[in-house]
């Protein structure tokens, strides 16, 4: 009796084990004659680093990055920031992002590490070229840095 109760247990055991999950994605719902695929959504983000930026006696320095691929059809981005690196002795300066739209946002920036968050961009789609463009308000400002885009997606 004990062998056979062990081997209902071991068996029981396998079958769930082997047993797939299902997730929001795969589940379907029918009608008459369609299948309705459960929408997919959630957030993400990419990073992008920039090196060294030299802008002297306010010639604007540019650096251009691609986003790389977005998850989703539909994307939405929630958050910009900008986490600049300042040499010592650096001036002032302003400090543009451009977004693949071609909208643009300014801020004058100081001369301490700091990270800047642009509003400007909320609800546009995250995929495409970007470019930071530092202008220095001095003879020069040398800025480093990187730029985290946040963003909520859908299928």
């Amino acid at each position: 009796m004990k062998r056979k109760l062990s081997l209902f247990l071991v068996l029981t055991l396998l079958c769930t084990l082997f047993v797939m999950p299902v997730s929001a994605a795969e589940v379907e719902s029918h009608t008459e004659d369609q299948v309705v695929v459960a929408a997919t959504s959630g957030s993400s983000y990419f990073n992008k680093s920039f090196n060294t930026v030299n802008s002297i006696n306010g010639n604007a320095a540019v650096r251009q990055f691609s986003s790389g691929s977005c998850l989703g059809n539909t994307r939405s981005i929630t958050k910009v920031s900008v986490t600049c690196r300042v040499s010592t002795g650096s001036s002032r300066y302003y400090l543009t992002v451009v977004a693949p739209s071609g909208n643009s946002s300014t801020i004058l920036a100081g001369t301490n590490n700091t990270t800047y968050t642009f509003t400007a961009f909320n609800g546009e789609d995250p995929k495409g070229d970007w470019y930071i463009i530092v202008e220095s308000l001095g003879a020069v400002t040398t800025v480093s840095g990187s730029m985290r885009v946040e963003y909520n997606y859908s299928y």
